[in-house]
């Protein structure tokens, strides 16, 4: 099995042998305790472990499980991407406004230099 992780808002990453595992109860209590955090952050994994928890056959809960990790990476892609166009709608912004403050002090040092060689127009 291809071992897919998401990676939510604490930076763990959620992959499908991890909620597996929490489900069967096969987690330390370390990774228990951190997946339990995470639950708490995120409604839809919250909900999604809920769902799962009652599932009482393996192979169902196997396909659930890989189900949910394609909509969780869907819902962060999205997310992701939404956050992309905004960091670079910024950086383009963010070049104008460098370009523009390189012309003012451009122009800033012409007339510096315009004056000093022109000490009448002072």
């Amino acid at each position: 099995m291809t071992q897919k992780t998401t990676k939510t808002n604490n930076q763990l990453p959620i992959t499908e042998e991890t909620i597996l595992h929490y489900l069967e109860g096969n987690l330390s209590d370390r990774a228990m305790h951190a997946f339990e955090e995470e639950m708490e952050s995120s409604a839809f994994l919250r909900e999604a472990i809920e769902g799962l928890e009652t599932f009482t056959d393996k192979k169902a809960l196997r396909v659930s499980v890989k189900q949910l990790q394609k909509q969780l990476r869907r819902r962060t892609e999205h997310t992701r991407k939404k956050r992309y166009q905004f960091f670079q709608q910024r950086q383009f912004q963010n070049i104008i406004l460098i370009v523009a403050l390189l012309l003012l002090i451009f122009l800033g040092v012409i007339v510096v230099h315009f004056l000093k060689l022109h000490p009448l127009l002072k």
